[in-house]
């Protein structure tokens, strides 16, 4: 947890993303696989021929207008709040840019910053937070997340935020119960804490429960990753921010990135509008409940394995029994997504970055890891 540098101090090891191999179960994706390369050639083609100049143009700091307002119809929300990002990990760390000592809206001191247990690897070494909040089947606890934002436990004029990926949680599926979410809202409102909204993968499987960005608006800053649900090179997000941030959020972004490439952003906007993007999300999340099942099939072959068959998106976290001892695991160990010595015995399996013809393969490459490690008893 700590390394040590003679003559520079002790540092403190943040988890280092999960390695994405492939071929194997790491990587938190879509694969490309299920892209629909003929029909969106077509469209692109269409684009090229129609919109000329403006494909290689430069686009405004906060996106093309017709992507924003096709964003702002298909995730219902205001136009005026969104901004386009290269994907939504620019997202956090226009969050992180905003929120540290110098740049915070009112800041004096580093902000107070608390996540989830388990928690989302690039977030972890983003925020750098003082706490985490373990993650129940509900969600975390709230009076816990009250008490550590409690008023006189911050310095003035230090933010307080916290960071959460409440629907299709990565690395465990689980969904914040509607309850959860009112009283965490009801506490960002009452506290001053601004909540980081990471909605990566909502729309696969929707809930119907609202959103924070629905309940507290004024306190949350909501981040998309379109990445997840097209494809891993298609770099483009989007972030929706209250009034009172947004403008600074523009020009975070504006320092550093103009944003993705127009010609990106209109393809975007055309697989939207043409029906593309909801056919591609119905073929993958068919093949995503089935690959499920054959892999839960596979998991129930190992008694000292348990998971949640509740849980929703493309990972299943995993927990085990005992302590598995493979030098190259095909999987996302748990030590990755915190600090809390019970992750070492979780691991997370993500089973749609595999290409159709891959997955019966990797299967048989991840049974015999699985039986290596945990052996198959009885």
């Amino acid at each position: 947890l700590v390394e040590n540098h003679v003559g520079s101090g002790s540092f403190v090891c943040y988890p280092a993303a999960p390695t994405d191999v492939e071929g194997d179960f790491s990587a938190a994706r879509l694969s490309e696989d299920f892209f629909p390369y003929e029909e969106a050639g077509a469209l692109l083609a269409g684009i090229l021929a129609k919109a000329r100049g403006r494909v290689f143009s430069a686009s405004p700091t906060r996106g093309e207008e017709g992507l924003l307002s096709a964003l702002a119809r298909r995730f219902s929300l205001p136009e005026a709040s969104l901004i386009v990002t290269s994907g939504g990990l620019q997202g956090l760390d226009l969050c992180r840019r905003l929120f540290s000592g110098r740049l915070g809206p009112g800041a004096k001191d580093e902000p107070r910053i608390l996540v989830e247990e388990p928690c989302f690897p690039s977030a972890l070494t983003l925020f750098r937070p003082q706490a985490s909040l373990p993650l129940g089947p509900e969600g975390p606890d709230p009076a816990a997340l009250g008490a550590f934002f409690a008023p006189g436990q911050a310095k003035g004029g230090q933010s307080s935020v916290f960071y959460a990926v409440p629907d299709v949680h990565n690395p465990t599926g689980r969904r914040y119960s509607e309850a959860t979410k009112r009283e965490i809202a009801r506490l960002a409102r009452e506290l001053e804490v601004w909540i980081v909204e990471d909605d990566y993968l909502s729309e696969l499987e929707p809930s119907g429960i609202p959103r924070f960005i629905d309940l507290v608006p004024e306190r949350t800053i909501w981040i998309k990753s379109l990445s997840k649900t097209t494809a891993p090179g298609i770099r483009l997000g989007a972030l929706c921010a209250p009034p009172a941030l947004r403008p600074r959020l523009e020009a975070l972004k504006a320092e550093v990135d103009t944003g993705p490439a127009a010609w990106l952003q209109l393809f975007v906007e055309g697989l939207i509008a043409s029906g593309i993007l909801d056919r591609e999300l119905e073929a993958a999340a068919l093949a995503m409940r089935a690959r499920r099942k054959e892999l839960e099939a596979l998991l129930s072959a190992y008694p000292s394995l348990s998971f949640d068959s509740a849980s929703a998106g493309y990972n299943l976290w995993v927990s085990s029994g005992l302590p598995a001892s493979l030098a190259s695991p095909p999987w996302a160990e748990g030590r990755r997504f915190g600090y809390s010595p019970d992750l070492r015995r979780h691991f997370r399996l993500s089973f749609m970055s595999l290409g159709r013809d891959e997955w019966p393969r990797a299967l048989l490459r991840l049974d015999l890891a699985l039986a290596r490690a945990f052996g198959k008893g009885l």
